[in-house]
C-alpha cells in the first residue's frame, strides 16, 4: 500500500495508544488504513509522484480543529495539505482536497481524490490532488 510513498516517512510510527487518544481528543474516527499509515509514519512530508504530500502527524492531528475552514466533526476532519494552498481531509471515509482559500461554500470546492487511504496516493502521484 505504501509502494508510492518512497521518503519523507516520519519515524517512528504512532503507537496504537498515540493513535487511540488522537482520536478522542478533537473526537475524530479515522479510517483503518489510515490508521495502519500512521502507525509506520507519524506523519509524511515529500514528493510523491506528481504531486507533494504534507500529512500531519498525531500531535498536529489534534489541532486540525485549529483550521476554521469548516466545523470539526467526527467523520470530517483535516489530515494535511500539499505544503500549499490546498488542504487534505477526510469526509464520510472519502479521502478529499479542496483550496485552503475558496469562493463561496467550501461544499462547492471539494474534490474526491479516493475511498481508501491508496486511492488518495494514487490521486496524488497522477498530480489529482492540487
Amino acid at each position: 500500500m505504501f509502494e508510492k510513498l518512497r521518503h519523507g516517512f516520519q519515524q517512528p510510527g504512532a503507537s496504537p495508544g498515540e493513535i487511540e487518544e488522537c482520536e478522542t481528543k478533537p473526537r475524530i474516527a479515522l479510517p483503518d488504513d489510515y490508521k495502519a499509515f500512521l502507525s509506520i509514519s507519524n506523519g509524511f512530508n515529500d514528493e510523491v509522484g506528481q504531486g507533494y504530500l504534507v500529512l500531519w502527524s498525531i500531535e498536529e492531528l489534534s489541532w486540525a480543529g485549529g483550521y476554521e475552514l469548516f466545523e470539526l466533526r467526527s467523520h470530517r476532519f483535516l489530515i494535511g495539505s500539499n505544503g500549499g494552498p490546498t488542504a487534505y481531509g477526510i469526509i464520510d471515509g472519502n479521502y478529499i482536497s479542496f483550496p485552503f482559500v475558496f469562493a463561496g461554500q467550501w461544499e462547492d470546492e471539494v474534490r474526491v481524490l479516493g475511498n481508501s487511504f491508496e486511492a488518495f496516493i494514487a490521486a496524488i502521484d497522477s498530480g489529482e490532488g492540487w
